[in-house]
């Protein structure tokens, strides 16, 4: 019953202020199992409004039962009004000599808290009766009360009458039933009969059934078949799909209808079962094969659009979300034509009654017009796309479906390909596959004259090495933009390799060429990378002076000119890039040339001593000058840094002797010191850097240079620390002879300076 049904019943039962008897403030409340809540109480409700039967309620005071309630009929068979009734004992109502009966009965219906049927006798209007009695426990508002009702035994003796009939009735009906049918007692679950088609749907005979409960058939757990026995029973549910096991160990889906019914005063469940494993079985295939379907059309990169038979949209896959803007939820049910306008690419003109003409036709569409589609916000895009009927089991049109893929980024693919098909990558220009294919042109390979130039960048091998590729990509792209800036729309310019460029110069001559290149190495002159990396390109000429000459012998003369050019101005070019690069380490250490002479004075007297040849010396003298040579390529900051390097940065320092080892190893003439340069920072102990070199394996003069250079380091003001004395540079140099320094040369120097 409803909370507001109790507060109806409860405004019927307590009409009297809450002071004048427990009664007033009756409020419904279970009590611990046994209590029924009073909104549910089957009689309760019956006595309020619709019970024919003489109905009271009693409570319990420290005298006695007492009366609190009675209706109609209940006034009418004692002679009791409501008001006079209340706080009446049984003894003053129902008669001295009969009373105790109830009494009895009552407190037993207190104490066990379960309904009590019996027959009693009273005293009503000066007539002795006879009744079947009904007491049923009730606590509300935390106070127990006692429902009783007085049965009319003719009504009663009549309606057993009936309900044997009925039972007769549905005995027969059960037996003889082919649907599989069930009796089950509904606290226990006990199977209380089973009709012959049940026999023979579960395999077990009629005693080997009524043995058993209900949960050794259903497969759920025991909790959870009690607990959806319960909802039966109250009603709250009527249809199940339980998984229920045959004798035979099979198990197969069945369908329960399942409803309360009442036999010989007592409560059954009436089941009727029908199996539905086919059902199932064919339900799980369809919803795994429209999963599969679902995942398929989930998992494609196409957009995939299906209508109804009405040409409504009824799926929407995730790409095609994605490529119109649309939800799925928005458009379901809508119109395909309406949310999905479509048109001509060039002319704007719609596509209209695409859907419209497949369901009408039955037929297959592909669109081969370029195709557009308008977006949820306008935004047109360029799309491929096919239609198709979709056909149900019988044959008939069920609708739609459309795949589509949107191109935007397969022509942009497309275009970049072609691009890069005939250009350079890195510099934009053109490449050589654009040179063959301009020279398969016959009327390119008539004209005349036409001059070729062939150019080669100088140092730039030297540059990826010092630098990195980095910096030396970005000299390359700086050379490009000047060849195509110099050589305007007329001619073509073109990445012939790693460091190699050329320029066809149709309808022109060798002057024509030769006044260009000039050009060019002028603006190359402009160019810094890095602040130090001056662009510089050898180039060579040629001519095509008539339609026979053939592109690839003239090509090869120009580039044979550009290699003797590149000769000549090797050496140059090697003694102007070592000299920048020095002028380069100054700027970046001001103190640079005098540390070099200081250095040169040290070792040309050390070189004394050890009594070293002229090339030794010599070679020593290249060492002082070019040993930090490595630290153009260090970031300025950590050059400068006045504190402690961090682990990072002092890991990138460490970098310069190696560096300063790929210089020189692009130098013919500096060939003699790369590994003197490479190894000036190792320890005698072998803790040193790049080799971990260790004693005389270190080359001599990088062992001489080492102590030199750090007595100079140590007697004059560094960045990062001031000078020290020369008392406490000598003791330090002592302090790590034999770990950092070669203990022979430390003592020689220390020697030759405490004579200074």
């Amino acid at each position: 019953m409803k909370q507001n049904d109790d507060n109806f019943l409860l405004k019927r039962i307590a009409k009297k202020k809450s002071t004048e008897s427990p009664a007033t403030v009756i409020a419904p409340k279970v009590k611990k199992g046994w209590r029924r809540r009073l909104g549910e109480a089957d009689y309760l409700e019956m006595m309020v409004e619709y019970n024919s039967e003489a109905m009271a309620l009693l409570y319990k005071t420290t005298t006695g039962w007492v009366y609190c309630y009675n209706n109609w009929e209940h006034e009418k068979l004692t002679g009791y009004s409501q008001k006079a009734i209340r706080n009446q004992s049984l003894k003053t109502v129902l008669g001295e000599a009969y009373f105790k009966v109830y009494e009895k009965n009552a407190d037993w219906c207190q104490e066990s808290g379960e309904t009590v049927l019996f027959k009693g006798t009273a005293s009503w209007n000066g007539e002795v009766k006879e009744r079947l009695c009904r007491m049923t426990p009730v606590t509300v508002a935390n106070q127990d009360y006692i429902v009783v009702i007085e049965l009319n035994t003719k009504a009663l003796k009549d309606w057993m009458a009936k309900n044997h009939l009925a039972t007769t009735r549905f005995d027969a009906m059960f037996q003889t039933h082919t649907a599989t049918m069930l009796l089950i007692e509904p606290s226990s679950g006990r199977i209380v009969e089973a009709n012959p088609a049940a026999l023979a749907f579960y395999g077990y005979t009629l005693e080997e059934l009524t043995a058993m409960t209900i949960d050794e058939i259903n497969t759920l757990s025991s909790a959870a078949v009690e607990q959806l026995r319960q909802q039966a029973l109250s009603r709250q549910q009527r249809y199940f799909l339980f998984p229920h096991r045959l004798k035979n160990g099979e198990i197969r889906m069945v369908d329960v209808h399942s409803s309360p019914l009442e036999l010989d005063g007592q409560p059954y469940l009436f089941s009727i079962i029908t199996d539905a494993t086919e059902r199932e079985q064919n339900a799980a295939a369809l919803y795994q094969e429209k999963e599969l379907q679902k995942t398929t059309m989930d998992a494609i990169h196409d957009g995939v659009i299906t209508t109804d038979a009405e040409g409504n949209i009824s799926y929407l896959n995730p790409a095609a979300e994605l490529a119109s803007g649309w939800q799925a939820g928005e458009v379901l049910g809508k119109s395909f034509e309406a949310i999905f306008p479509m048109g001509h690419e060039y002319t704007r003109e719609p596509l209209i009654g695409l859907v419209a003409g497949v369901l009408a036709g039955g037929q297959s569409v592909e669109i081969t017009e370029p195709t557009v589609l308008f977006k949820k916000d306008g935004v047109m895009i360029p799309i491929e796309t096919s239609l198709a009927p979709i056909r149900t089991k019988n044959g008939t049109i069920g609708g739609v479906v459309m795949v589509f893929r949107d191109i935007t980024l397969s022509r942009e693919k497309k275009r970049r390909i072609e691009y890069l098909s005939y250009h350079d990558e890195l510099t934009g220009l053109y490449n050589r596959r654009f040179y063959e294919q301009y020279f398969s042109q016959k009327e390119i390979r008539l004209i005349h004259p036409m001059a070729f130039i062939m150019g080669d960048v100088n140092g730039l091998k030297m540059t990826n090495d010092v630098f990195g590729h980095t910096i030396g990509d970005l000299l390359l792209k700086d050379i490009a933009v000047t060849l195509k800036h110099a050589a305007g729309a007329r001619h073509q310019v073109i990445r012939w390799g790693g460091d190699e460029f050329m320029i066809v110069m149709p309808g022109s001559d060798l002057k024509d060429a030769e006044r260009l290149v000039r050009q060019i190495k002028e603006q190359l002159q402009d160019i810094r990378i890095n602040g130090t990396i001056e662009a510089s390109v050898s180039f060579g000429v040629a001519l095509k002076q008539s339609r026979d000459d053939e592109p690839g012998a003239v090509l090869k003369k120009a580039e044979e000119m550009m290699y003797q050019i590149k000769l000549l101005e090797s050496k140059s070019m090697r003694g102007t890039t070592i000299n920048a690069l020095l002028a380069a380490l100054d700027e970046k250490r001001a103190e640079t040339k005098a540390h070099t002479l200081r250095l040169s004075d040290h070792v040309l007297k050390l070189a004394e001593q050890l009594s070293l040849n002229v090339e030794a010396k010599n070679r020593l003298i290249l060492l002082t000058m070019l040993h930090d040579i490595g630290k153009v390529g260090i970031p300025d900051y950590i050059l400068g840094k006045p504190g402690h390097l961090t682990e990072e940065e002092w890991q990138i320092m460490q970098t310069h002797s190696e560096i300063g080892y790929r210089i020189a190893s692009n130098v013919p003439e500096l060939h003699v010191v790369t590994e003197e340069i490479l190894h000036h920072h190792e320890k005698w102990d072998g803790s040193g850097y790049p080799s971990g070199l260790s004693g005389e394996k270190i080359p001599l003069n990088s062992r001489i240079l080492a102590i030199v250079d750090a007595y100079d380091v140590m007697t004059h003001d560094q960045v990062y620390q001031p000078a020290r004395s020369h008392e406490d540079a000598i003791r330090e140099l002592q302090i790590q002879s034999g770990s950092q320094f070669d203990p022979r040369l430390v003592d020689r120097f220390i020697d030759q300076v405490s004579h200074w």
